[in-house]
């Protein structure tokens, strides 16, 4: 297995760098979106194997992000969708929701969020 690529996606640089930080720490490449509109287009070039989405963001948000995701049916089916949100959820958000494997409640404790993040690894992947 190849070391896993995890997008984090979030418009708050100091939590971008804690959730990125943390994944190293698995051994998986991090790639970094600051917002939605960024994330759309790394996703338009590449496949990660998990998406970790902040869904409150200005301009282009995580639902919106989602949609995306959803409407590129089967080409990004394999990858895995966790959600950091302090946003409970909303009508909106519900259509989407079966594209969420995991749904995590901002803030979080950066250990809780590692031993997530490191569930929704490839089953295949032993880590560093």
């Amino acid at each position: 297995m190849s070391v896993p690529e995890i997008l984090i996606v979030d418009d708050e640089p100091g939590l971008l760098a804690l959730f990125s930080s943390l994944i190293q720490r698995l051994g998986c490449t991090v790639i970094q979106a600051n917002g939605g509109a960024a994330a759309i287009d790394i996703l338009s070039k590449r496949t990660p194997d998990l998406l970790i989405l902040d869904i409150a963001m200005p301009q282009v948000s995580g639902i919106d992000v989602l949609r995306y995701v959803v409407s590129q049916t089967p080409r990004l089916d394999a990858m895995q969708v966790l959600v950091l949100t302090a946003l409970g959820v909303s009508h909106e958000f519900r259509d989407l929701m079966p594209r969420v494997q995991r749904w995590v409640v901002k803030p979080v404790m950066p250990l809780e969020f590692l031993r997530i993040a490191e569930e929704m690894l490839p089953d295949d992947y032993a880590g560093p």
